[in-house]
């Protein structure tokens, strides 16, 4: 069984980091240029976090048999870009559930964690960006609720 909670900073951060390492080898498999997991760690989740703290944001742990299996990290009130609508919205930052887990319904259970909170917080909007090579992680999105937004191409020069 898994159970949502909030992450905790004195116990947790070794947990989130395997789980963002987990993904970031798996999505090196489809986008090689992607920074080496072990270098790109601990520089990216000190800044997911403080993105997180400065938006009053949360990040909510899933836990199963007492084991971190996965996390979202859910940026509560964001300003939209100039040329979009002007209301503040949610935004989901990451979500990660370790590989050997997925599958499994976790990934909607922190996705339905990540829009409660947001509801809490009374956003009417939760974005979520994607790789698109990430197919697995599109339709899990698309099967949750949400729909495609803006596409963001890139061409290798």
């Amino acid at each position: 069984m898994v159970h949502i909670r909030e992450y905790d900073p004195a116990t947790d951060y070794p947990a989130l980091r395997a789980c963002f390492l987990d993904l970031q080898s798996w999505e090196r498999g489809f986008e090689p240029a992607m920074p080496e997991p072990e270098q790109a760690a601990d520089p990216y989740l000190g800044d997911m976090l403080d993105r997180c703290a400065a938006s009053a944001g949360r990040v909510f742990v899933a836990e199963a048999a007492g084991v971190v299996i996965g996390f979202v990290c859910v940026l509560a009130k964001l300003m939209p870009e100039l040329d979009e609508a002007r209301e503040p919205y949610s935004h989901i930052s990451d979500l990660v559930v370790r590989a050997v887990d997925r599958g499994r319904g976790t990934g909607r259970l922190l996705l339905a964690r990540a829009e409660a909170f947001a509801r809490e917080m009374g956003m009417k909007h939760l974005k979520v960006g994607v790789l698109v090579r990430n197919e697995r992680a599109h339709a899990l999105y698309r099967a949750s609720g949400f729909r495609d937004y803006t596409v963001q191409l890139i061409k290798s020069l």
